[in-house]
């Protein structure tokens, strides 16, 4: 037998009102009838149709993805990671996941989802500088949790100490005596790429030293000088490669085997994201882990909670893990 809110009334000797009342949390009824209605449905197993519940509620069970519309995501093992972090979370609060393309150079997707009103809420995957993402939620008057500290009060966030984990990657590899070292990043106009570098310079710092600003190269994802510029960081005898990611890392490392440079014999190297994407390299290289799942799981719970109505507060995850492995060694 079909279960409906009519035949549940009927079972319970009450109006279809107050069972719709009851089930959707909404409205005034006393806690008793409330809890008699609860334990009946969880005893028959009725589930309210999604449409049915999406008007009882005034929601629409569906968050928001952002993920920027440059990235390949069969190549950014980051973003799967995320991505499933947050859709798995997402199933405990009966929420479905809308993937979103949007990002600096269109964010259209983006506006046609919320004035739509397709989603209730939205999680950024990237945090960006001047984001255009960023400031058409401002406006929108909808909850929205950014991947990243976009260093705006009042924006919510969640992110991983990018900075200092770097900073201690960068004390580790001085501990072991390599001084002299290059850095290849990626875009300046992501934060992420700032708090790295930021981490890496300080790094430096809280060993007496100075990072050699010739050595940093940034806006290198898509560089045609990639190849040009390995080959001058090893005329310049550097002694490691720090890359800020697994991308840029795999991609530096095709460069060294291609040139013929050994790692890590002739030159060390070692990334500031570890992911499967580096899992095979030969050798086995030195990262740092993050638990990007962990990450898109609590930008989601922060951004329900939000949606509920808690004071809520930005987080900033510290649990990092310096992976040693055979490229530094």
């Amino acid at each position: 037998m079909a279960h409906t809110l009519d035949s549940i009334a009927q079972e319970l000797g009450l109006s279809k009102t107050t069972v719709s009342r009851a089930i959707s949390g909404k409205g005034r009824i006393s806690e008793e009838t409330r809890r008699k209605v609860n334990d009946y449905i969880k005893k028959i197993n009725y589930r309210p149709s999604a449409v049915a519940r999406s008007l009882a509620a005034n929601r629409t069970f569906n968050v928001g993805l952002v993920v920027p519309a440059d990235s390949a995501l069969g190549e950014m093992p980051y973003f799967q990671t995320l991505m499933t972090g947050v859709c798995d979370r997402a199933m405990d609060y009966d929420y479905d996941v809308l993937i979103i393309l949007a990002d600096n150079d269109g964010i259209t997707p983006l506006k046609h989802a919320v004035q739509n009103r397709k989603i209730d809420a939205v999680i950024v995957s990237r945090c960006e500088r001047d984001s255009k993402v960023n400031a058409f939620l401002k406006q929108a008057n909808i909850p929205y949790v950014i991947m990243g500290n976009p260093q705006d009060e009042g924006v919510l966030f969640v992110d991983n100490d990018n900075e200092g984990a770097a900073t201690r990657m960068i004390e580790t590899l001085i501990d072991k005596g390599i001084h002299k070292m290059a850095l290849i990043g990626g875009g300046e106009n992501i934060n992420v790429t700032i708090s790295r570098l930021e981490g890496y310079r300080k790094g430096f710092k809280n060993r007496g030293m100075t990072a050699d600003e010739s050595l940093i190269f940034l806006n290198m994802h898509k560089s045609e000088r990639l190849d040009t510029v390995i080959k001058n960081v090893m005329e310049d005898e550097v002694e490691c490669i720090v890359c800020m990611d697994d991308m840029l890392c795999n991609s530096v490392l095709n460069c060294l085997h291609n040139q013929g440079v050994s790692v890590p014999g002739d030159v060390k190297l070692c990334s500031f994201y570890d992911s499967n994407l580096l899992l095979n390299s030969k050798p086995s290289i030195t990262s740092l882990y993050f638990d990007a799942k962990k990450l898109g799981a609590s930008g989601l719970e922060l951004l329900m909670r939000n949606l509920d109505g808690e004071n809520v507060a930005s987080q900033t995850l510290t649990d990092f893990n310096i992976q040693m492995r055979d490229s530094t060694t």
